[in-house]
């Protein structure tokens, strides 16, 4: 497990995706108070999931993308987190999905401020957004917590999102959240 880790939490470890995910990726996307907030259709089956998964390109195009995030106490899958590359846009965006079972215990907030994070110091981002469905209350909360503010409306799909940017200055250091008391990736 520790060879293929890019970050780390308290409590989680985030990681590529891979093939083996499928099981878990399907059953994310087939939870209706997840899709409900998204508009990324439900896949058809674990082996549509696992072919998505094959072909994800994200990190070989961008050098980042989604994560899973799988918890140190159990090695469990619990969700995604992670950034991902909106050419059409010209955006990158912080987004997460985590199991119901999963909801209400910070991991959305404490995997997305790592995120955040690597996304301004390793990888130069200059403008992180996060789209929240205006009725996703949970979201809203979070993504206000992680020091993002909101920018504007947008209508995708004829479903209302709200349009939230995290605040960097010409230094970005100085706008890390105060997490990250000594500007460094917590170990």
């Amino acid at each position: 497990m520790k060879s293929n880790i890019l970050f780390e939490t308290n409590r989680c470890f985030l990681r590529e995706f891979s093939p083996e995910d499928a099981r878990d990726i399907y059953r994310l996307n087939l939870h209706p108070d997840i899709l409900r907030f998204t508009t990324d259709p439900p896949f058809e089956n674990q082996v549509e999931a696992e072919a998505f998964l094959r072909n994800y390109k994200a990190y070989q195009i961008s050098g980042f993308g989604r994560w899973a995030v799988i918890l140190k106490d159990n090695n469990q899958f619990a969700g995604w987190c992670g950034l991902k590359f909106i050419l059409e846009e010209n955006e990158v965006d912080i987004g997460y999905r985590f199991l119901p079972e999963f909801w209400g215990q910070g991991f959305a907030y404490e995997t997305a401020k790592v995120c955040i994070k690597a996304g301004i110091e390793e990888f130069g981002i200059r403008r992180i957004v996060a789209r929240v469905h205006k009725e996703n209350a949970r979201s809203i909360r979070v993504t206000e917590k992680l020091g993002l503010i909101y920018e504007k409306d947008l209508l995708y799909d004829g479903v209302p999102w709200m349009n939230y940017v995290f605040p960097l200055n010409a230094n970005p250091i100085k706008n890390i959240p105060k997490e990250f008391p000594d500007n460094s990736i917590p170990a």
